[in-house]
């Protein structure tokens, strides 16, 4: 027969929500430092992909000078666009 009391390795689970994952006792903090370490690796890749990005920048910048490249790339693209328009190309 099993007892009633289980090992020390099954803590009894936290249901956050319903539709959401569940965290076991003690392991909160490990998914914290593990969500913002993906967090951070996303951030260097995006300041990767802009040109003349700082190697010290902040978020707030960061995202503005996103915001702006991607307005850039737009308007390049709208005059691509009418260029070859234009050429019939």
């Amino acid at each position: 027969m099993r007892s009633s009391k289980r090992c020390p390795r099954f803590k009894r689970k936290v249901l956050l929500m319903r539709g959401r994952k569940t965290r076991r006792n003690g392991t909160a903090v490990a998914a914290d430092q593990s969500v913002r370490t993906s967090i951070e690796r996303k951030l260097l890749q995006l300041q990767r992909m802009l040109p003349s990005a700082c190697s010290e920048i902040n978020t707030e910048t960061l995202f503005q000078r996103t915001a702006d490249y991607i307005f850039l790339l737009e308007a390049k693209l709208s005059l691509l666009h009418s260029l070859s328009a234009f050429y019939g190309v």
